[in-house]
């Protein structure tokens, strides 16, 4: 299994975040509310890539890239290591971590996980 280079990764992330911020407006409309809340856009976004990825190891843009997270010996990755990896993503340094860094991102290396193509 090989490693995903940076074009994937972004493909999956604007997908993603398609999905995120279409979740975070539903839910603008039912409470009502169109402020800006973090909080509710971060825990939607927690929620997402939390129940997407321990359910099926892939969120909408790893399913339509074809990829999905493993750990590092190439398994499907436990619940708590999911936890760690949905909570560093929710840090803003996150998204910076691939411009000065591998293919790897901040989320990968704190909950020792990969991408991979499936």
């Amino acid at each position: 299994m090989s490693t995903i280079d940076k074009s994937t990764r972004l493909t999956n992330y604007i997908i993603d975040l398609f999905v995120i911020y279409i979740l975070f407006f539903v839910f603008s409309i039912i409470e009502n509310s169109y402020h800006t809340n973090y909080l509710a856009l971060h825990t939607i976004m927690f929620s997402y890539y939390s129940i997407l990825e321990i359910t099926t190891s892939q969120t909408l843009g790893k399913m339509i890239t074809k990829t999905k997270v493993v750990t590092k010996n190439g398994h499907k990755p436990h619940f708590f290591k999911i936890i760690i990896r949905s909570l560093a993503r929710v840090i803003p340094f996150d998204a910076l971590s691939y411009l000065f860094g591998s293919e790897n991102g901040m989320h990968d290396s704190v909950s020792n996980t990969r991408l991979v193509k499936k």
